[in-house]
């Protein structure tokens, strides 16, 4: 098959969704199939407000996209990510009948706004903010239903993900498929740096570290600990504008026990995962997920919420421990139980490596290409 990827994307192979259509995108060209790609346009937008502009003019940018392409030459798929090519979906397949028009979702963003309404992870905003917000969120909940509707059918890299369009919107369920993300067989190669036996528990964390990630969550629960075990060792890996604040609100607690580290290169990034033993992962909301992922994947525990695709790959207490969403007291007893038996805690973690071995990108890559056989047979 001939497939064209289209997304809002910087082509950046180390960010998480764009990094993510790459991958996937190579391991269909190992298959045998063609892949080319449409990136961000680099056309000035006139709209300088990022959420207005993706709602009125990137519907439009991304139909001329796709029309000026498949005016050059025929592809088999076009898969669009994000919710913003409705106006192609609804007007090209009249002119391609041959051409299957998907959607893939990295994180549906009416799942988002969903739980930001239920948790409200941010601090109390003003109130011409939070009309403001409630306006881009009817804007972006129009924009998914009419994606939805208009698309021949939807990848999500999650059940959560895909059991929420199928019953938010009533699709069918043969409309949307699940293709779990791979890792990258470098986080599978990475070597561990193993403690003593008597060590206690080296604790990560690693990305953007604001409160729906999880940001509020540490804060109550980690500085107790501290004090509790006096082995306890956090690193915590996030972007750069965050050193000094996570710096500040962690050392007293966790003195010379404390490193802080800004955005590192992948090849980095695998070796300090592999001087770990848990990652901390209280995330209120996540597509998939990376950072757990590639976590197991170099023999950690995780411990975190049930969110994204880590329900889907890891069974709780055996290759991670999770908890509902938004649970702090179960988020602190499961940190608590690893806390106080690091060899279990590490027994979960080498576990966990066996079992995220099965998620490739090829088995996302074969997903994808049978879901594309059967869905390209009801354009017949």
């Amino acid at each position: 098959m001939k497939f064209l990827f289209v997304s809002d994307f910087v082509p950046a192979p180390d960010s998480g969704s764009a990094g993510s259509v790459l991958a996937i995108g190579d391991a269909l060209s190992m298959r045998g199939h063609r892949v080319d790609y449409e990136w961000r346009s680099t056309a000035r937008r006139r709209i300088p407000h990022h959420t207005a502009s993706v709602v009125l003019e990137l519907p439009r940018i991304q139909l001329r996209q796709v029309a000026r392409r498949l005016d050059g030459a025929s592809y088999d798929v076009v898969v669009a990510s994000q919710p913003y090519a409705y106006l192609m979906y609804e007007r090209l397949p009249r002119l391609h009948p041959h051409t299957l028009f998907l959607n893939r979702t990295h994180g549906w963003e009416d799942r988002l706004y969903r739980a930001y309404r239920r948790f409200r992870w941010d601090p109390p905003a003003p109130v011409w903010r939070r009309v403001v917000s409630y306006a881009a969120e009817r804007a972006i909940h129009r924009a998914c239903v009419r994606t939805v509707t208009a698309c021949q059918g939807l990848i999500a890299p999650s059940s959560r993900c895909a059991e929420f369009v199928r019953a938010t919107y009533g699709v069918a369920d043969d409309k949307v498929t699940v293709a779990p993300y791979g890792v990258d067989e470098a986080f599978l190669r990475q070597p561990r740096t193993s403690p003593t036996p008597h060590d206690g528990l080296r604790l990560l964390y690693v990305g953007h570290y604001m409160p729906g990630k999880g940001s509020t969550v540490l804060e109550t629960v980690l500085s107790p600990f501290a004090r509790r075990y006096a082995d306890v060792r956090l690193t915590l890996v996030v972007d750069p504008a965050s050193v000094e604040e996570v710096r500040r609100r962690y050392e007293p607690a966790f003195g010379d026990r404390l490193s802080v580290r800004s955005w590192t290169p992948r090849d980095q990034l695998r070796s300090i995962y592999a001087e770990h033993d848990l990652l901390l992962h209280p995330s209120f909301f996540e597509g998939f997920g990376k950072a757990w992922q590639e976590a197991m994947a170099c023999g950690l525990c995780v411990v975190g919420f049930g969110e994204g695709g880590l329900p889907d790959v890891a069974t709780n207490e055996r290759d991670a421990f999770f908890c509902d969403v938004g649970d702090l007291d179960a988020y602190r007893a499961l940190l608590d139980r690893c806390l106080a038996d690091p060899l279990m805690a590490r027994d979960v973690g080498a576990r966990a490596r066996s079992v995220i071995r099965e998620y490739t990108w090829d088995r996302t890559a074969v997903v994808t290409e049978d879901f594309c056989e059967r869905r390209r047979q009801t354009l017949v």
